[in-house]
C-alpha cells in the first residue's frame, strides 16, 4: 500500500527526532521548573544566535511576544500563558517599548539569566553527544538542508497549503 521513499523516511524520521528532542527537554527542564516551550522562550531571550529566529530575521529590540509567538509557531493566548508563567517565576521581565508604550517587550532577569548559564553545560553536553561521529561538511550539510526545507515551508505556504486540496473527499 505505501512505497518505500527516502523523502517521506527523511521528514517522519525529522518528526520522530522532534518528538524525542521534546521528551529529553520536557525530562532535564522539568527538574528546574520549566516546559520545554518555557525554556525555547528563555533562549529567544537570551538572544541565542544559533536560534534559526535569528538568522531568518534580524532584532534591534527586545523581544514582544507576538514575535515569540511566531518563532514558536504558538497562539497568541499559549504565549502568553508561557510568559506569565515565567514571569512569576521571576525569570522574565515586561517593559514598555521606548517609541511605542502600548508595545511591550520582554528580557531575561538576573535570575533568568542565571538559569541559562547553569543549564548550558548540560545542554551542550547533549548537543555534543548528539553530534558525534558527525564530520564538520557533514553537519553544515544536515543544517543546510534542514534551514532550506523550512524556508520552503515558511516562504511558500499558500504552494503548500494547495497540497491539502488532494484531500478532497477522504
Amino acid at each position: 500500500m505505501i512505497e518505500k521513499s527516502i523523502e517521506e523516511s527523511i521528514v517522519l524520521s525529522i518528526f520522530d527526532l522532534s518528538n524525542q528532542l521534546k521528551k529529553i527537554g520536557d525530562e532535564v527542564y522539568q527538574k528546574v521548573g520549566l516546559t520545554t516551550q518555557q525554556w525555547l522562550i528563555l533562549l529567544h531571550l537570551a538572544n541565542n544566535p544559533n536560534l534559526p529566529f535569528f538568522k531568518r530575521e534580524e532584532h534591534k529590540k527586545a523581544l514582544m511576544a507576538s514575535e515569540l509567538a511566531d518563532s514558536l509557531n504558538v497562539s497568541r493566548a499559549n504565549i502568553t500563558n508561557l510568559i506569565n508563567v515565567l514571569l512569576e517565576k521571576g525569570l522574565v521581565q515586561q517593559f514598555e517599548d521606548s517609541q511605542d508604550r502600548r508595545k511591550k517587550r520582554l528580557s531575561l532577569t538576573k535570575q533568568g539569566v542565571a538559569l541559562v548559564e547553569k543549564t548550558q553545560p548540560s545542554r551542550f553536553a547533549v548537543i555534543e553527544y548528539l553530534m558525534e561521529g558527525f564530520t564538520k561538511d557533514e553537519k553544515e550539510t544536515f543544517l543546510r538542508f534542514l534551514e532550506q526545507s523550512m524556508n520552503r515551508i515558511i516562504n511558500d505556504e499558500e504552494r503548500i497549503k494547495s497540497f491539502h486540496k488532494m484531500l478532497v473527499g477522504v
